[in-house]
C-alpha cells in the first residue's frame, strides 16, 4: 500500500488535520507504529499513547479533544476502528492480489472436476470427481476437495481444509486454516452394550460471505442438511454437529459447541465456550454470553447466560452471590449453634 493522507481520508470519509500529503504504506497499532503507518484511537484511555506515537496519521473520532495531540496529523471519523478497518481491507486484498492465478504441478485434480477461471490451487490440493471450483478462487497447499462438492466464487480456502463429499459452499467464503466441513456427524445406536455406526448419509451448505475459524468442524447430516446461513462468522475450535441449522449473520465464539439438530435464527451471538445441547430451538437476536450452558428453547430477542441458563442479570447476581457461599455457610453453622439445631 502506497497512499497519501488526503487520498484516504476520501476513502473513509474524513477530515484531516494536519499534513494532507503524508504518504502512508502500513497499519500498526500505536505502541508499535512508525512514521509511514496509519493508526487508531478507539477508547479514550488510550490517548496518552496516541500523543506519543510515531505513526503518520491516527484516525479519531469526530468529538475528540484533538488538543492533546500537537503536531500529529489526525483524520477525524465517525468510527476509528472501522476506519482503521477498511485500510486492513486494502492491505489484505493487496496481499491477495500478489498471489499469482495458477495451478501447480503438484495439484491433483479430477478429470472430471470444474474449474473456474483466474483460480490459484496450491501445492498438493486434491479437487475429486465431480467438484465445481467458481471463479477467482484461492485453496492454498494440502486443501481437499471431495467428490461433487460445489465451492463459489471468490472463496479462500487457507492450508489443510477438508471438504468432503457432497458439500456445497457460496462465494466469498472464507476458512481459515485446518477447518473441515463435512464430517461424519457423531451417530451411534447402543445395541446390547455395543455401538454400531449410524452412516452419515447427509450434505452440509455453507452460504455466501461466510468466515470460520481454524480447526472448526461443520459435520455433514445423518440425512438431509447441516446448514451455516450467509454473513455467519465462527471462530476457532468450534463444533458443530450434524443437523444443525445456523441462520444468517450470526456470531459464534471459540469454543463453543452445538449438539445435533439444534436451530438457530438470525444475528443470534454465542459467547466463548457455550455448549447447547441438541434439539432445541433459539430464536432471532439471542445473545448467550460465555461459558453458559443451554439446554432449553430461547425466544427471540433473549439475553441469557449461566449454568443453568437464566436471564443474563440474574445469572450475574447468582455468580456474584455464590462467592460469598463460604462466608454464608460460617454464618450458617454459627445460627445453628446457637439455635442448638444439631446435624
Amino acid at each position: 500500500m502506497k497512499i497519501t493522507v488526503a487520498e484516504l481520508a476520501k476513502i473513509v470519509s474524513g477530515e484531516i488535520i494536519g499534513n494532507s500529503g503524508e504518504i502512508i504504506t502500513g497499519a500498526n497499532g500505536l505502541a508499535e507504529a512508525e512514521s509511514g503507518d496509519v493508526s487508531f484511537l478507539g477508547n479514550p484511555k488510550y490517548a496518552h499513547a496516541a500523543a506519543a506515537t510515531n505513526a503518520g496519521v491516527i484516525f479519531v473520532s469526530d468529538d475528540a479533544d484533538i488538543s492533546q495531540f500537537k503536531n500529529k496529523t489526525l483524520i477525524k471519523v465517525k468510527n476509528p476502528q472501522y476506519a482503521f478497518s477498511m485500510v486492513l481491507v486494502i492491505i489484505d486484498k493487496e496481499r491477495l492480489a500478489s498471489i499469482e492465478n495458477k495451478i501447480h504441478d503438484s495439484a491433483s485434480i479430477s478429470e472430471n472436476a470444474v474449474v473456474g477461471k483466474n483460480v490459484y490451487i496450491g501445492q498438493n490440493t486434491v479437487i475429486e470427481d465431480g467438484a465445481n471450483i467458481g471463479d477467482g478462487t484461492k485453496l492454498f497447499p494440502n486443501v481437499y476437495i471431495g467428490k461433487d462438492s460445489k465451492v463459489g466464487k471468490n472463496c479462500i480456502f487457507y492450508p489443510n481444509v477438508v471438504i468432503r463429499e457432497n458439500v456445497t459452499v457460496g462465494d466469498r467464503v472464507i476458512l481459515q486454516p485446518a477447518v473441515i466441513i463435512g464430517g461424519d456427524g457423531f451417530g451411534f445406536a447402543t445395541v446390547d452394550g455395543v455401538n454400531h455406526k449410524i452412516p452419515q448419509i447427509g450434505r452440509v451448505e455453507i452460504g455466501d460471505d461466510v468466515e470460520i475459524g481454524a480447526h472448526t468442524t461443520v459435520d455433514r447430516a445423518a440425512v438431509d442438511v447441516t446448514k451455516i446461513g450467509k454473513g455467519t462468522k465462527i471462530d476457532n475450535f468450534v463444533m458443530i454437529a450434524h443437523n444443525v441449522q445456523i441462520g444468517e449473520n450470526c456470531i459464534i465464539v471459540a469454543h463453543s459447541g452445538i449438539a445435533g439438530s439444534t436451530k438457530i435464527g438470525n444475528n443470534v451471538t454465542i459467547g466463548a465456550q457455550v455448549g447447547i445441547v441438541g434439539h432445541i430451538k433459539i430464536g432471532n437476536n439471542v445473545t448467550v454470553s460465555s461459558q453458559s450452558g443451554v439446554s432449553r428453547d430461547l425466544r427471540d430477542g433473549e439475553v441469557v447466560g449461566g449454568n443453568p441458563i437464566t436471564e443474563l442479570k440474574q445469572s450475574i447476581k447468582i455468580r456474584a452471590t455464590m462467592r460469598k457461599l463460604p462466608e454464608m455457610y460460617k454464618d450458617i453453622i454459627k445460627i445453628k449453634e446457637k439455635l442448638e439445631i444439631k446435624e
